[in-house]
């Protein structure tokens, strides 16, 4: 699959989540509930968008996604290749009306045991209207710009870190946090659109330390923080490089400048 035809998928997917939203007053209303998350109608309904716009192309492919889990679609056709997605990524922010969130979707020709390693190409649309996007080897963008890009006006550093919720915060990172005074903070809800503003060079670096993510949450922004030059891993500071569709509950560092990787790394 080219980038051209993952970015028209995309592109597609957005719009209709736009119109659903726009449309229909109980989005937001919880249809399923897990142990520490649950499915909302939005999510459901952009998981089956992008089923409408696989068969819209006579297209099978195994999808590995939050919301439906590992599956072929069309059932039992014979997949061709492997798409990674996530439909709602920032969900409680699309609930709240705060427009912040995205979908994002990451392309493997290979349809057994995918690693991160085996992505290929990557989108990650967002809900406001940047579209990021990067092939493995030939750089990553945002709307046509290569990335990184220059920030104009920026005078102190600015970080994501997510902390709430966790079993356990590393005293260091907690003592940085009390005694930064030339860094902001924003957590904003949607961790791969933050890691995509990590590779545009808005924000320096991500921390999540709560152990909740999942490979389909970050594929799609793993491979364009790649491509612009950064680094991804865990907290130990080791590379994502395990099957997809495998990688659970994790934690991780993401930052643009080697400098502020390593930096970030020795606070947890």
């Amino acid at each position: 699959m080219e980038i051209k035809e993952l970015l028209e998928i995309s592109l597609e997917i957005r719009d209709s989540i736009r119109t659903y939203i726009s449309g229909t007053e109980d989005y937001g209303e919880v249809i399923v509930r897990r142990e520490r998350d649950v499915t909302r109608k939005i999510d459901m309904f952009a998981e089956k968008a992008l089923e409408k716009v696989l068969s819209s192309r006579d297209l099978c492919a195994r999808i590995i996604s939050e919301e439906l889990g590992d599956h072929v679609f069309p059932k039992g056709d014979e997949p061709k290749f492997t798409l990674i997605f996530d439909p709602i990524d920032g969900s409680t922010n699309a609930i709240l009306g705060i427009p912040f969130f995205c979908s994002s979707i990451a392309y493997s020709p290979k349809v057994d045991h995918v690693t991160f390693d085996d992505i290929q190409a990557s989108v990650v649309a967002t809900i406001y209207g940047k579209t990021y996007y990067a092939v493995k080897g030939e750089n990553a963008f945002v709307d046509g710009e290569k990335l990184p890009r220059k920030v104009k006006g920026k005078t102190k550093q600015v970080l994501s870190v997510y902390t709430y919720g966790a079993d356990s915060i590393p005293e260091s990172l907690i003592k940085f946090q009390k005694e930064a005074k030339n860094v902001i903070v924003r957590v904003l809800g949607s961790i791969a659109a933050e890691i995509c503003l990590v590779a545009e060079g808005v924000i320096d670096a991500v921390i999540d330390v709560r152990g909740l993510i999942s490979g389909y949450d970050i594929a799609g922004a793993a491979l364009i923080l790649k491509e612009a030059g950064g680094t991804v891993t865990d907290l130990k500071g080791k590379e994502l490089g395990n099957e997809v569709g495998k990688t659970q509950n994790i934690s991780l560092i993401a930052a643009l400048e080697p400098e502020m990787y390593k930096s970030m790394l020795v606070l947890v």
